[in-house]
């Protein structure tokens, strides 16, 4: 069932079910009122009767000729007399059974009226005085004339009670409709867009509303999407262009070993080549797979706390152990270090902050002619900072602005192997765990590295 259809049944229902109330209210009222109408018709029509027979003196066969001729008129009322020995002295009917039994309870209550009602008739009991002498008169008459009306009146409202229903659906159906328009358009524009138009944007009126925060979010959505799709297709053409050179250069080398190498020391020479290339891809794809684990979720990353000097330690020994030739100081820049170990405590994931370390300790030890990184670790007083400082061939301002991208390498691809990965990984890393990552670099003189990371709460 359609929300427009379903949210104008459910408004029916519920103004059906207040209609009914109301309803059942203004017939109960007009209801009770009709009879206490009746009743006070009924009680002056037995007072003036019981008058009339007692005062005027009239024979009971006169009275009852009288009585019977203005019944055709009028609704009039048919009594009984009693005396007060409870003995039947006059009545315009054969009285009802069940007169002597309200009599009884008329005078044990000391009332002086009583009503009652039998089927369609309305009876009432009073208590009359004449000539020192108390008597009671039993009356009952038929509302005719109040019934019809009531009826005709329940009817009406039935009538309208359902007609006004069925407007209030179809009024509340419209509103639905027109209500959620905008949300039909919607769902209209995210059916047109697919992976070949991920561009494609929704387009609503502006509104203060949860129909445009939706739209917003859609589109945010779509942002990330679009993002996320173009940097899968560059990362997966990329990463088949930079395969393809040393796996290329490899089987070249190899095919050349096969048809040219004749003595061992060529063969040796063949092997070293195709070694270099393998260790090459070898490289290349461990940093790619970094890469790849610095870019998921960050749902998806388990973060624990960790010291992050004893990360940096780790990242230290893990380079030295991959190359000996380099050389790393780490300072603290506070002498906190003995006073409280807490305050380089960090809730952090230790792998990829090691991975992060690791590579701006190898960038600054590759392309400094004296293969030292000098490390610097401050307590700051909302932010823990480190720095990384080399005296190499420094950075130029123009590739200053492009050195986080993936794969791109500046004029420092001719002083040393690399892929251009490795500083794409570093701001993926720092940028998950809410850090900043700024680079300042004079060339020929050398470079800083500074990371900003907010301090554990």
């Amino acid at each position: 069932m359609k929300i427009a259809t379903r949210t104008a049944l459910s408004y029916a229902l519920l103004t059906a079910g207040i209609l009914f109330v109301f309803a059942y209210v203004l017939y109960f009222v007009s209801e009770k009122n009709r009879e206490d109408e009746f009743n006070d018709r009924l009680g002056y029509k037995i007072i003036w009767r019981s008058e009339f027979i007692f005062d005027a003196k009239i024979p009971n066969s006169k009275i009852k000729e009288l009585h019977e001729r203005n019944k055709k008129m009028l609704n009039e009322a048919d009594i009984s007399v009693y005396n007060s020995d409870r003995n039947l002295i006059f009545t315009d009917i054969t009285p009802s059974s069940k007169n002597q039994h309200y009599l009884d309870k008329l005078i044990r209550s000391g009332k002086n009226r009583m009503t009652w009602l039998r089927r369609e008739r309305q009876y009432m009991a009073i208590k009359y005085e004449s000539g020192g002498a108390n008597y009671y008169i039993i009356g009952s008459a038929v509302d005719v004339t109040g019934k019809e009306h009531i009826s005709e009146f329940k009817d009406d409202v039935i009538v309208v009670y359902f007609i006004s229903i069925a407007v209030i659906f179809i009024i509340g159906f419209l509103f639905s409709y027109y209500t959620l328009k905008p949300l039909k358009d919607i769902i209209l524009q995210i059916r047109d867009i697919s992976e070949h138009n991920l561009n494609k944007r929704l387009v609503i009126p502006k509104a203060k509303d949860e129909i445009s925060e939706l739209a917003e979010t859609f589109n945010s959505t779509f942002n990330r999407l679009e993002k996320s799709f173009n940097n899968h297709k560059q990362f997966v053409t990329t990463i088949s262009h930079e395969f393809r050179t040393p796996l290329s250069t490899l089987i070249a080398e190899l095919e050349l070993a096969k048809e040219l190498n004749i003595t061992l020391d060529d063969y040796k020479l063949s092997i070293d080549n195709a070694l270099q290339d393998a260790n090459h891809a070898s490289q290349l794809s461990s940093a790619l797979l970094d890469f790849a684990r610095a870019s998921y979720d960050v749902s998806q990353i388990s973060f624990t706390d960790v010291r992050l000097d004893e990360v940096l330690a780790d990242a230290k020994v893990a380079l030295l152990q991959k190359n000996q030739d380099y050389k790393i100081g780490i300072n603290y820049m506070d002498n906190l270090a003995d006073k409280d170990e807490s305050n380089y405590d960090f809730n952090g994931n230790p792998y990829l902050l090691q991975i992060a370390f690791l590579n701006l300790m190898e960038n600054a030890c590759k392309y400094s002619p004296d293969k030292f990184c000098n490390v610097e670790i401050e307590v700051q007083k909302y932010a823990l900072e480190i720095r990384f400082i080399d005296r190499g061939i420094g950075i130029s301002e123009e590739d200053q602005l492009n050195i986080f991208d993936l794969f791109y390498r500046g004029n420092n691809k001719n002083y040393g192997k690399g892929n251009g990965i490795g500083l794409s990984i570093v701001k993926r890393i720092i940028e998950i765990h809410q850090g900043e990552l700024e680079v300042a670099s004079e060339l020929k003189v050398g470079s800083v590295f500074k990371i900003r990371l907010p301090a554990k709460k």
